[in-house]
């Protein structure tokens, strides 16, 4: 039997053991075992990106879809080269408004499946026509994931080439003029309950408040979805029609919405709003984000910041892009170094932000590529 002074010692580890469990139990509940040990405000730049970025950018994109809805309808029922025209340049806010939003697919987005259900490309136009010939359809069944959202839109509205053809082709047709109207009521209801999630839904109180760095926190979702959007980017809006899968040989149908020639300014845009969520930056205002974060636990990449380093390199994205004579279905055939060079730009831009980014905030990477965007 051990004596008094042994039993007061095992005690008093005991207890010191105890405290240490609950409080790792604590730090744990937070989503906080993997932080870096620092001080800084990850409240603060979470309430950046919920209130400047994300919460306004996806009422903008609700706001656009609406009227891209609103000018589908006026289409089908004034089947009109002016209303064909007036189609097409909601289609193209609408879309740019989606690339400001396609890095924040969690949350909201997540769960009503806005890229699946947005943005599947290159578009079915096999399915499109057997859905307009038979009159009904299920949007919602998989089977026409690649046969709605914009890329469908582009199509319906882009092919045929003049305004005047369109035009004509919904007036002969009213169950094409319904489908083009089915489409962006689907848009329009998909984006509004995404928006409403952040307000009404409660999810900015919940965005802001999980400022841990763990699985499922929010600087986790926006480390790996700013990821997966730039794999996602490289991969299908340029190393595919560029033909980097193909053994060099170009796929410019591939492209995104190659019908409409938008492929280089949906691109440009993407890659805007990607940089722009890694600064927390939105038109002017910078704001603390995830690039602060980098400097204040002093990350650094060959002796130099990475924040610094990785901004340079988005920067290097871009400038590669704007040497990329359009359109991009064109550019992939007549101009393929130039193409080639964004993809490789991209490559250097995912390591950085992939590996060396995740390992300095204490971030694990979770997602997985899935085909689509």
């Amino acid at each position: 039997m051990p004596d008094l002074k042994t039993f007061r010692l095992t005690a008093a580890t005991l207890a010191l053991a105890l405290a240490l469990a609950l409080l790792s139990a604590c730090s744990s509940d937070k989503g906080e075992d993997n932080a870096p040990a620092d001080s800084f405000d990850r409240a603060a730049m979470l309430t950046n990106y919920s209130d400047q970025l994300i919460v306004p950018g996806f009422r903008d994109l609700s706001e656009k879809t609406t009227q891209l809805q609103a000018r589908l309808v006026a289409l089908a029922g004034t089947p009109t080269a002016a209303a064909v025209l007036s189609a097409r340049e909601a289609l193209r806010e609408a879309s740019l408004a989606w690339q400001a939003m396609s890095s924040y697919e969690f949350g909201p987005a997540e769960q009503q499946m806005l890229r699946s259900n947005l943005n599947v490309y290159p578009t079915s136009t096999t399915q499109i026509e057997s859905n307009i010939a038979a009159g009904t359809y299920d949007l919602n069944a998989a089977s026409n994931l690649a046969a709605k959202g914009f890329p469908a839109l582009d199509y319906l509205l882009y092919d045929g080439a003049t305004p005047e053809t369109v035009a004509a082709r919904f007036g002969a047709s009213a169950n094409r003029a319904d489908y083009a109207v089915a489409l962006g009521d689907q848009l329009r209801q998909l984006t509004e309950a995404t928006y409403n999630g952040w307000l009404a839904g409660g999810y900015t109180s919940t965005f802001q408040q999980a400022t841990g760095t763990a699985v499922g926190s929010s600087v986790a979702n926006l480390v790996n979805q700013l990821n997966s959007d730039i794999d996602m980017t490289k991969r299908y809006k340029v190393g595919i029609p560029g033909g980097r899968f193909t053994a060099g040989t170009p796929q410019p149908l591939k492209a995104e919405a190659p019908y409409g020639n938008l492929s280089l300014e949906l691109l440009k845009r993407n890659v805007q709003a990607e940089r722009n969520l890694f600064l927390g930056q939105t038109g002017t205002t910078n704001g603390p984000g995830l690039d602060d974060y980098l400097t204040h636990v002093n990350a650094q990449y060959n002796g130099k910041p990475l924040a610094g380093v990785i901004e340079q390199q988005f920067n290097a994205v871009l400038t590669a892009i704007d040497a990329v004579p359009g359109p991009l279905t064109q550019a992939v055939v007549s101009q393929p170094a130039t193409v080639n060079k964004v993809y490789d730009e991209f490559q250097k831009l995912i390591v950085l932000t992939k590996t060396d980014m995740p390992s300095a905030l204490g971030v694990s990477i979770t997602y997985t590529d899935n085909d689509g965007d």
